[in-house]
């Protein structure tokens, strides 16, 4: 379709989507795709750290960012399984695809798609189910929880004088 095939409203979609019914603001479609990339890539970020960051649970050579991490491993498993029993997915991936919606004209097929489907498709080249995430998510989800109890474990026996078995 060339510019003079397209009508007024179609241009106006094309140039930008209004953020609400009658709040007059309007917004480049480019906006829109920039803050789903960037909320994507927030989410990778997330992830990688949770898994990339589970051996400090083991290994407590710098016991700060042992229990930095920890933290952080509660809270993102704590919010993403609020997210999956209110939502059915991540909030990151509604958050996403919201803005995917709003950023193109017609809209894109991988936008119904969970993020994580969509991340192991561009990296690995694989499309898994959402049971075998759902199931690789609950085996990370033991390890993160084993990792913890083993964790505290640890810092006891420190704190009390005593020695690990």
């Amino acid at each position: 379709m060339g510019a003079g095939d397209a009508s007024a409203p179609q241009l106006a979609a094309l140039c930008g989507r209004r953020l609400g019914a009658g709040s007059g603001v309007a917004l480049p479609a480019g906006v829109f795709a920039f803050f789903a990339v960037a909320v994507d890539a927030l989410h990778a970020l997330l992830m990688v750290l949770w898994v990339g960051g589970l051996p400090l649970l083991f290994w407590h050579r710098w016991p700060r960012l042992t229990t930095w991490y920890g933290g952080f491993a509660i809270a993102f498993i704590v919010l993403n399984q609020v997210s999956r029993f209110f939502l059915g997915e991540c909030f990151l991936t509604t958050i996403a695809r919201a803005f995917w919606e709003r950023a193109w004209f017609t809209r894109p097929a991988h936008v119904d798609e969970w993020f994580t489907v969509r991340f192991a498709t561009l990296v690995f080249h694989l499309t898994p189910t959402h049971r075998s995430i759902a199931v690789v998510s609950e085996a990370l989800i033991f390890v993160t929880a084993m990792g913890a109890l083993y964790s505290m474990r640890r810092l006891r026996a420190k704190v009390r004088g005593g020695f690990i078995r």
